[in-house]
């Protein structure tokens, strides 16, 4: 039996499956309700798995639980980035460049909170500035883990317009 936190846990079917897709180098989106487990798979996959990779949070709260760091701060983003402003070159991540170009993964905790257009940003970062610049995510393998009916991403009045004319939803 496996354990988290020197508890015991249990692996069933679909925490299984999840594990031997990311085993795989799958990118993969973990979902379920509340109390589900995947808070518990996450901190598995983090102490169980020796590659090069960070955990992520939309927010400050939500890093604090997943004992990471939120996607802003890894990534050197102000509060409102933009792909222009990374694809420019004007956000360079210059306090992660070397853990960036040697990744082989990035867990993102609490997905259903990154707006798509945050999601594009950090997309680029990788594409600029990761492995492979050439393949998806730069060749990072991306977990999201998340409940999209819990909580969903924040746009504010303003920034509605540009959503209905750039993105299907803010996920």
């Amino acid at each position: 039996m496996a354990t988290v936190n020197g508890g015991p846990i249990e692996i069933n079917e679909g925490f299984q499956r999840a594990l031997d897709l990311i085993d795989q180098g799958k990118s993969v989106f973990i979902t379920g309700r509340a109390g589900t487990g995947k808070s518990t798979l996450l901190s598995h996959l983090v102490a169980s798995d020796d590659v090069a990779q960070v955990v992520l949070a939309p927010t400050g709260v939500a890093a604090l639980n997943v004992n990471g760091q939120t996607v802003h701060r890894f990534f050197s983003y102000p509060s409102s980035p933009t792909p222009e402003q990374v694809e420019s070159g004007a956000l360079f991540p210059r306090r992660n460049i070397g853990v960036i170009r040697s990744l082989q993964r990035i867990i993102i905790d609490e997905v259903s909170m990154v707006r798509a257009d945050l999601m594009d940003c950090l997309e680029t970062s990788l594409r600029m500035y990761g492995p492979s610049p050439e393949q998806p995510f730069g060749g990072v393998q991306m977990v999201f883990v998340g409940d999209p009916y819990q909580l969903p991403p924040v746009v504010k009045d303003e920034e509605a317009k540009f959503f209905a004319t750039h993105y299907q939803t803010p996920f």
